[in-house]
């Protein structure tokens, strides 16, 4: 039995794990950015998000799998649909795949620690850990704040920690500016604003 520290806690920006891991498949201009293509760029992005690294040759298909359903249920919810049943159902499967006992460590102190004392394989635990942050998410006051941004070409996934709520790109410089100029160029082919 091992003692997994599970922390699925909105990282430093806001941005819950599952949409860290959501964003590991993103698009630049239509074109797909992989960030997790191969076992070392996995386990690079396992180390990153301080997640136990697993070293399971051929389970990065199941990896991708999961992220489509997580994506899924991402769409669906900025969206402001149910998920899709199929998207669903991936997750209650990964919630009770692994077996074990949650334990609070450091009760007391600023910040307690959620461990999970387990003997399932590191693979089920990673997916525990992520359907776990989606599940966490739909019970949130946040759930709202969940954007894809609005370049069509991107599909970047946000949670909106503005202070009004009306942010629309996954980043001003990026999409935001590119999206901008390509509507002035646009405006100024035709002779002005568009009545």
């Amino acid at each position: 039995m091992r003692l997994v520290t599970i922390d699925v806690a909105p990282n430093a920006a806001g941005q819950p794990l599952f949409v860290e891991f959501v964003n590991t498949l993103h698009w630049y201009e239509g074109a797909p950015i992989e960030l997790i293509g191969s076992e070392p760029e996995f386990g690079a992005w396992l180390l990153e998000h301080g997640l136990p690294a697993f070293d399971v040759p051929g389970w990065l298909p199941e990896v991708h799998r999961l992220r489509e359903h997580v994506r899924g249920a991402t769409e669906a919810l900025t969206r402001r649909r149910e998920v899709p049943e199929v998207d669903m159902q991936a997750l209650q499967i990964a919630l009770s795949a692994p077996t074990g006992s949650l334990w609070l460590v450091d009760s007391q102190s600023a910040r307690p620690q959620l461990n999970f004392a387990t003997d399932a394989a590191a693979a089920d635990v990673f997916s525990f850990e992520i359907a776990l942050s989606v599940a966490l998410f739909l019970r949130s006051p946040q759930r709202k704040r969940l954007k894809l941004c609005a370049n069509p070409g991107c599909g970047f996934a946000f949670v909106d920690t503005s202070i009004n709520a009306t942010r629309r790109w996954c980043f001003m410089r990026f999409c935001g500016n590119r999206v901008k100029v390509r509507a002035f160029r646009g405006r100024q082919k035709t002779g002005g604003r568009a009545q």
